[in-house]
């Protein structure tokens, strides 16, 4: 049965009704989109993101209470002039605070102890570390099973690490002043403690033992991946030992030598509990770094205003420092931008 034509009247209706469609679209703004109905994908989509925004709330919680208060917080206080012992009379003092720190010997003196310690140990850190991941980077079971080991100290809190260093060079009963008298290297028992200079022997030689081996592991990893193919070049032009470590892998070995530089420079900086229980900052205050410095200040000064503000400048400190030091570290490597 054949389909009804369709009349003129009818074919005129529609004629007009795809015109008015057509004018209406044109009508829109050039570049917006129709709109469109929400699907159910499109509510799923939503309830998935609230869910996701529930699920992270806990963390953003205890982010915001542990982290971006208490440095807010610090900043405030770093404004005030505020003592735990007598908290009524605290009052905003401006930059008061801030200008004691430009004045301040003991800052001045805190802060040079603290750079004097931070190149020492990590200068004999790093060096003593590329030593040990020469020594280490030919991959066997023997190398494999020192590189275990290896690690022990790291798992040594500070604390626990620096009264076992305590005891080991106590005058009396310890170890390193019984063998030293014994191989015939001294007469009679050091007091490690009481004089400056075998002080920071004591103190560097600590963070020499606990934190090389992280160097070590880094700069172990950098040479286990180094290609093969630019040594035998070199060695096929005649390079070979010491000319061949300094031409081809030190270059080579860059990047991860100044990824363990910074990592441990920022931890150095961040040095407190070590010195707290090995020297208290003595003898006198000749081993007192700026961490230890704000902790008198804080808790036994009880200027909560002054440490405040000494934390905040040590912090800007970092933060200029840090990044000129990456920047000097990884230059011509692909860790910062040229």
């Amino acid at each position: 049965m054949a389909k009804p034509t369709p009349t003129g009247a009818a074919v005129g209706r529609t004629g007009v009704e795809r015109g008015m469609r057509g004018s209406r679209a044109s009508r829109l703004p050039l570049g917006r989109a129709v709109p469109r109905p929400a699907t159910g994908s499109d509510h799923k989509a939503r309830g998935a993101n609230r869910s996701g925004w529930l699920l992270v709330a806990p963390a953003v919680a205890v982010l915001l209470s542990m982290t971006i208060f208490p440095a807010v917080y610090l900043l405030y206080s770093s404004f005030r002039r505020y003592n735990l012992m007598n908290p009524d009379a605290a009052q905003f003092v401006g930059l008061d605070n801030y200008g004691h720190i430009v004045t301040s010997g003991d800052v001045r003196h805190g802060l040079w102890v603290t750079l004097v310690f931070v190149v020492l140990a990590v200068g004999f850190e790093l060096a003593l570390g590329l030593v040990l991941a020469i020594i280490l980077a030919r991959q066997s079971r023997e190398n494999t099973i020192a590189a275990t080991i290896l690690i022990l100290p790291m798992a040594v809190t500070p604390v626990v690490s620096a009264l076992i260093w305590r005891e080991l060079f106590n005058p009396n009963y310890g170890w390193v002043d019984y063998y030293l008298q014994k191989w015939g290297l001294i007469d009679e028992p050091i007091a490690w403690l009481s004089e400056p200079t075998t002080a920071w022997v004591t103190l560097i030689s600590l963070d020499v033992w606990q934190w090389t081996p992280f160097a070590a592991l880094i700069l172990m990893a950098g040479l286990q991946g180094i290609p093969q193919e630019p040594k035998e070049a070199a060695a096929v032009d005649g390079a070979h030992g010491v000319r061949l470590f300094l031409d081809i892998t030190l270059p080579l070995l860059r990047p991860f030598i100044a990824i363990a530089v910074l990592l441990r420079t920022l931890d150095a900086f961040k040095t407190f509990g070590t010195i707290k229980v090995l020297t208290g900052g003595g003898p006198g205050i000749s081993t007192e770094i700026i961490n230890l410095t704000i902790y008198r200040t804080a808790l036994q000064d009880f200027s909560v205003g002054a440490a405040a503000a000494l934390g905040m400048a040590f912090l800007m400190f970092l933060s200029l420092v840090v990044p000129q030091l990456l920047k000097v570290l990884a230059r011509n490597t692909d860790l910062v931008e040229a």
